[in-house]
């Protein structure tokens, strides 16, 4: 668990205090106490009193700016008691990274046993909250089907290369921790602190260019050649150690989360005040909130609704949340305290705290139509198309791209559970198809006709929810736009292989038929034989990129008719439901009742003078 603590939650566990005990002897019947020892009493406890006030009066004369001192110094986290450059198995030298490992399993000898039983390590994830847990297929990236690079089971030989084994598999064996020989861990992609080690290893798995990049680089791919050195600056994870995958995730930097990007690795308060550096922002890692026990993180997209979370405090090993550190109440000491916080139990935090995201230099990608690939340039070689501002717009092995920066999310109801869908799952029979190329009709630049485009676009990810359901909260989400292969016959997702040897993967020869008959026997599922192509959507949640609370949404921002909740179905809304004229009939009404009212008040106060001065004369 991170060294950072909620106070509240550090009051829940410490342990006792002289104070406590002191108290309860107080509470105690005793005998009665005599003139001399209540002198020493009083002169003990003006002492005491005087002590705390000086410290305290001290503190706040030499730092009358700074944070909390419990905050500031839980942030900054206690130094660890092992200096890894110190320890003389970690000299070296070392010719690989199994060595390090091995190295690093000598002392942390139950590691790789605690991170077998993982979903980082199992890619997958087993609802054990639902009521028929058993009847639920296991969700996680070795499972699901998604808008980016469309599915894992094809995939192994190029995605495994990032693996926290640390080793290339193509078989899907290597997430089985009890298969012989044991699966090895790789400690360096999690606790080398830069994020240039998991880098490096990703390119050594030998992975297609096209798995992150849009187009191709010139230059040397990252090494890292001295082993000993990485292995004597391990330490707990970082941002950069973490964002080396999360940061990247299917496709580059970016382009699945809009809410997580390089930007983060040392980002300003303006971009998010919890991970900006003292004393703008709090200093946060990903594990302050991400806590973690015996190797498993805390959070998931899978689990946890958002009215789960304030009974169960994210650091005390429950799902990440906000609750956990500002309550349910966060605004009672602000002037309209009491107001914001009759929203907590509809509206998420994230709703008003994170305005936009991809806030920074690096946006995210919005468009992803898989029917245009297969273009090539003039020499007959895979090219990129960029628009004025430098962003692909096209990539031969990707197809038709389009990204923004400062994208508003959209709201949503959510209970917390994800509806996912997976390869093979079958599209409804009315969908739009078409089996040639339909990028050119998709219209990606303008979010506002991208959003129209895919308006009865079925989703292979979204969340549950709705108004009546007393569990869910109004929450922001990406929303992804994609065209991806079906199977002409069956509307089921197809499964793809992009690269390797065969002749059949798609950034080979080009040709989907022969690539998604592949993908889809790699993944043990019927096809037919011809493809098509379908516009779908999927929900990306955004939990990142808080921005300082005054930048927070206004009022009018929702309650209005034209707020961010214009097109959000349930509910009934000040200021966006109702017909106009009732609102202002209500105005009306309340201008001519304030007006009889000053009306009678001038008439009372001008009779009682009249009366006055009859009196008088």
């Amino acid at each position: 668990m991170s060294a950072w603590r909620c106070e509240a939650y550090d009051q829940r566990n410490r342990p006792p205090l002289a104070a406590d005990f002191a108290l309860q002897a107080e509470t105690r019947e005793r005998p009665a106490i005599g003139a001399g020892a209540l002198l020493l009493r009083l002169t003990l406890l003006v002492g005491l009193v005087g002590a705390i006030t000086s410290q305290a009066a001290a503190q706040s004369s030499s730092a009358p700016d700074a944070a909390p001192p419990a905050l500031t110094m839980s942030v900054a986290g206690a130094n660890s008691t092992a200096d890894h450059s110190l320890f003389t198995q970690l000299a070296g030298p070392f010719e690989s990274a199994q060595e390090v490992n091995q190295a690093c399993l000598s002392c942390h000898n139950t590691g790789a046993e605690q991170l077998h039983g993982t979903t980082h390590f199992t890619w997958s994830f087993k609802p054990e909250t639902a009521a028929d847990s058993a009847a639920i297929a296991p969700l996680g990236m070795r499972h699901v089907a998604n808008g980016f690079l469309l599915s894992t089971p094809s995939n192994l030989g190029a995605c495994t290369s990032c693996h926290i084994a640390g080793t290339r598999f193509d078989e899907p064996q290597m997430f089985d921790a009890s298969s012989g020989p044991a699966a090895p861990v790789d400690c360096l992609s999690c606790h080398e602190p830069t994020g240039q080690w998991t880098i490096a290893n990703f390119h050594e798995g030998g992975a297609a260019c096209a798995m992150c990049h849009d187009e191709r680089l010139s230059g040397d791919t990252p090494e890292i050649n001295d082993f000993a050195a990485v292995a004597r600056s391990v330490g707990p994870t970082t941002r950069a150690s973490c964002g080396a995958c999360h940061f990247n995730a299917d496709g580059g930097a970016g382009v699945k989360h809009g809410d997580l990007n390089p930007d983060l690795v040392n980002p300003p308060a303006t971009l998010d005040v919890h991970m900006a550096a003292a004393p703008e922002g709090a200093g946060f890692t990903c594990s302050t909130c991400h806590t973690t026990t015996d190797h498993v993180l805390a959070g998931s997209r899978y689990e946890g609704g958002p009215s789960q979370t304030p009974e169960h405090p994210a650091l005390s090993g429950a799902a990440a949340s906000c609750q956990g550190c500002h309550s349910a109440t966060p605004h009672s000491n602000a002037a309209s305290g009491a107001r914001l916080d009759r929203h907590t139990d509809r509206v998420a935090c994230e709703t008003c705290h994170i305005p936009s995201i991809a806030r920074g230099e690096t946006a995210t990608r919005i468009l992803w139509d898989w029917s245009t690939v297969g273009k090539l340039g003039r020499d007959r070689k895979p090219m990129a198309q960029k628009d004025e501002d430098g962003r692909i717009t096209y990539a031969t092995e990707k197809g038709t791209l389009a990204e923004a920066g400062n994208v508003l999310p959209t709201l949503v109801w959510s209970n917390g559970r994800l509806m996912q869908q997976r390869p093979g799952a079958e599209l409804p029979a009315s969908v739009a198809t078409n089996t040639g190329t339909n990028g050119d009709q998709v219209e990606g630049g303008d979010l506002a006709a991208l959003a129209a485009a895919f308006a009865d676009a079925p989703w292979v990810a979204n969340y549950d929810g709705a108004a009546a359901d007393a569990q869910s909260r109004i929450v922001p989400v990406k929303v992804m736009h994609s065209v991806v292969p079906i199977d002409a016959e069956s509307h089921a997702l197809a499964s793809v292989l992009f690269s390797g040897r065969s002749g059949d993967a798609l950034w080979n020869r080009f040709n989907w038929e022969n690539a998604v008959a592949s993908g889809m026997e790699a993944a043990n599922l019927p096809f037919s034989g011809e493809v098509a192509f379908a516009r779908v959507r999927q929900t990306i949640p955004v939990n990142h990129m808080v921005a300082p609370a005054d930048q927070a949404l206004g009022c009018n921002s929702c309650h209005a008719a034209n707020g961010l909740l214009a097109d959000l179905p349930g509910g009934l809304l000040p200021g966006r439901d109702g017909p106009a004229w009732l609102d202002k009939a209500g105005l009306a009404i309340l201008a001519l009742t304030l007006a009889t009212v000053l009306l009678h008040a001038m008439l009372r106060i001008g009779f009682a003078i009249f009366h006055r001065r009859a009196r008088h004369d």
